[in-house]
């Protein structure tokens, strides 16, 4: 049960071709009554990747590691647009 704490679900591991998906899993939370981010984090080998090499993806180089790092910084902005209010 909620305890009056401010919260959403972030959807994390989305396949990157199926982001259909996501768009309706965000939906469906909000008309249940649960709060989403607008934001999600797509399921790049860039994170494996840059883990195990030790770097944050913001470090990272290589395919799709600017996507994953945009991902992450609008999740990012999101919520501190809401600590704002």
């Amino acid at each position: 049960m909620p305890v009056g704490v401010a919260h959403r679900v972030l959807l994390t591991k989305v396949d990157p071709r199926s982001l259909g998906e996501a768009l309706e899993a965000q939906n469906t939370l909000m008309e249940l009554g649960i709060p989403a981010c607008n934001a999600f984090i797509r399921a790049y080998k860039a994170h494996e990747r840059a883990a195990l090499e030790g770097v944050t993806i913001a470090k990272w180089r290589g395919k799709n590691a600017r996507e994953a790092e945009a991902d992450y910084r609008r999740a990012a902005d999101e919520i501190q647009r809401d600590w704002r209010k």
